[in-house]
């Protein structure tokens, strides 16, 4: 398991994880994008960890955040 699985995990259990996006579908960018909590960040978040469209544990990534509300875009909120 990658390090960035493992403070997934972490997030999840200890409740500093804020929302997941998946975006910029057809970039070099796309993938799951990770964002925890942070009272200094915009919105009450920030940036954290991202799982891009070929990475072998994007599936896990998207897997574990399953029925957080994974959004689109919309700031966490689509």
């Amino acid at each position: 398991m990658s390090d960035n699985l493992k403070a997934l995990e972490r997030m999840l259990a200890d409740g500093s994880f804020h929302h997941a996006t998946y975006r910029n579908k057809g970039t070099l960018w796309e993938g799951l994008w990770i964002y925890q909590k942070s009272e200094t960040g915009f919105r009450g978040f920030e940036s954290a960890l991202a799982f891009l469209k070929n990475d072998p544990e994007l599936a896990k990534a998207e897997e574990l955040t399953r029925g957080t509300g994974v959004s689109v875009g919309a700031y966490g909120q689509g």
